[in-house]
């Protein structure tokens, strides 16, 4: 028998392994996005997207064959340890009852069920790798098709379309497809083949050892949070033979390897099962547990919120925070991937603003799942938490800018010390400059068409608000884009004080994409407005549609309407 522990971590250098070769494929494809051209013809956009698809299909299939050899490697050196250690293990067992078990490294067969195990596993893991190039090839050409046409309809400008779509990419990892059509992700996809694999060749060593040793009964482990169907089972005896099927011996109830789903997919030693067995000798071994024992396993004895719940569910209520943390971290590492790539400065800022928000969201989900341990009485087991490319250095600025967050600023160094929320510093001469062409613009529309882009010309015939005075231009959560210029709330709120169609005191219709938006940030610009003008702001949740008759919605995609017109009040 191997411990839970053991299992845990034997598939650590692996999985470090394929985070690496994911990190090299999300930046593979970060920087082909950053190159494609979105500010072309359909046409041309088409022909580009393509051109680059079949390259980064090329550069990853490359990617994955200079890992496999090394891959291989730490496979097969797993299976031979593990199998080394779970007979020695079950050996013990065995003198006990007075026999010579075999070693294993004289028995044929048993080296036989580690290579098969080895060779089924591993292909397993390379079938899977190499779906990567078609899966991450067809996110690519939907990412492209997503941020061109949030372009091209004026929902978002360059800038956060191509933000969003790194972010995207970000979210989760990769996705592997299985040979059943479903999908999953690269890090829970290898892990779940090399735990499985490792675990079920290692039972079967067991199996082999105790018949050899003319041992019939094996001894089911038992642990906390077991699956439900799972717990009728643990800490019970299974027969190899069928022998005594349905017995109880020595108040354990003795079950068929049929009963205990021996050799599929979700019982015993299947997927995701942490059970393992020992050899049993009727009246020489003793029983691991008490009855005592395997309810109190069972029992929902754990308050969470003033709920009770079971360790199971407790476990995967930890596994879900412990995801969506590797989710932020690897976010947060993308948007510096931006940074790093573009030499576009207002895209630079837009992935440095971005980088921030992120970087505070993990840093609050983290202190979620301190917080959750805390209550639950459960250990956080970090190793589940970590992402590569998410260095200590990382860590660190990530909790800088949390800090910088949770007051609800941004640290830009100035003479006067830090300034005031999400303000964007320019210099005096370039206010100065916008605010003027601002305030003498014919209408308050800030944007103007491209070839790919009609947002200024529908944005006019959307019917005017009963006691709202419209201001249309692109925008974000936390800033706008005034004629191609980024631009903060406080810029905006001067420019719309001085223009003469402006009545004080007027309620605003901010026509700007997101700047409702306080997902990220618990702030946006439609409220930092309403506090710089003391009037009621009303702007789009999520993307702001617009068509050419003057029809609109809000919405995350063209395809669902999930977001809606909000309105701000002023704040102090």
């Amino acid at each position: 028998m191997l411990s839970p522990e053991y299992y845990d971590q034997c598939a650590d250098v692996i999985l470090e392994q394929y985070a690496a070769l994911e990190d090299a494929i999300i930046s593979s494809m970060i920087q082909k996005l950053l190159k494609h051209g979105f500010m072309t013809s359909s046409a041309k956009h088409q022909a580009e997207m393509l051109q680059e698809a079949g390259l980064l299909y090329t550069d990853i299939l490359q990617l994955i064959a200079n890992q496999t050899d090394a891959t291989a490697n730490h496979v097969k050196t797993l299976f031979e340890d593990s199998g080394v250690e779970v007979v020695e293990f079950d050996n013990k067992t065995h003198k006990k009852a007075g026999l010579s078990p075999v070693d294993i490294r004289q028995s044929d067969s048993m080296r036989q069920t580690i290579e098969a195990g080895c060779r089924k596993t591993y292909g397993q893991m390379w079938n899977l790798t190499k779906t990567l190039a078609i899966t991450t090839q067809k996110e690519y050409i939907n990412a492209c098709n997503n941020a061109y046409m949030q372009i091209s309809s004026g929902a978002f400008s360059y800038n956060d379309a191509i933000t969003n779509a790194v972010k995207n990419a970000a979210v989760g990892g990769l996705d592997v497809k299985y040979p059943s059509g479903n999908v999953a992700k690269l890090e829970v996809a290898i892990r779940r083949a090399v735990l499985t694999g490792v675990r079920q060749t290692c039972t079967e060593i067991s199996r082999e050892n105790a018949v050899e040793c003319g041992c019939y009964l094996m001894e089911i482990t038992a642990h906390s949070g077991s699956r439900p169907e799972h717990e009728k089972w643990q800490g019970q005896l299974a027969t190899l033979t069928g022998r005594n099927a349905g017995k109880i011996i020595d108040g354990m109830k003795v079950y068929t390897l049929h009963e205990i789903g021996y050799g599929e997919v979700d019982g015993f030693c299947g997927a995701n099962c942490h059970h393992d067995w020992d050899p049993y000798y009727e009246g020489i071994s003793t029983p691991n547990y008490t009855k005592e024992e395997l309810d109190e396993m069972n029992a929902a004895n754990i308050e969470y919120k003033g709920k009770m719940y079971t360790e199971y569910q407790i476990s995967q209520m930890q596994r879900y925070r412990e995801r969506h943390i590797r989710e932020l971290k690897r976010q947060t590492a993308k948007a510096q991937d931006i940074v790093d790539f573009t030499d576009n400065p207002e895209l630079k800022a837009t992935a440095q603003a971005n980088y921030q928000a992120t970087a505070a969201r993990l840093k609050r989900a983290e202190q979620g799942l301190k917080d959750f341990c805390k209550a639950t009485g459960r250990d956080r087991e970090k190793s589940r938490e970590q992402v590569l490319g998410f260095s200590h250095s990382e860590a660190q600025r990530a909790v800088h800018a949390a800090k910088n967050y949770a007051n609800n600023k941004l640290t830009f160094e100035t003479k006067g010390g830090i300034i005031r929320p999400y303000e964007i510093k320019l210099p005096r001469e370039d206010r100065k400059r916008i605010i003027a062409r601002g305030i003498s613009e014919e209408k308050p529309i800030f944007a103007v068409d491209t070839e790919i882009n009609k947002f200024a010309s529908y944005v006019k015939n959307i019917p005017k608000k009963k006691d709202f005075y419209d201001v249309a231009l692109h925008g974000a959560p936390t800033s706008a884009e005034f004629f191609g210029e980024r631009i903060d709330a406080y810029t905006l709120a001067n420019i719309i004080r001085n223009r003469k169609d402006y009545v004080k005191g007027g309620k605003i219709r901010l026509l700007s994409c997101s700047t409702g938006n306080t997902e990220s940030t618990g702030n946006c610009m439609a409220q930092i407005l309403a506090n710089e003008l003391g009037v009621e702001v009303e702007a789009p949740t999520q993307t702001l549609w617009v068509n050419e008759d003057g029809s609109f919605f809000v919405s995350s995609n063209k395809f669902s309407i999930d977001g809606y017109m909000k309105i701000f009040y002023p704040r102090e």
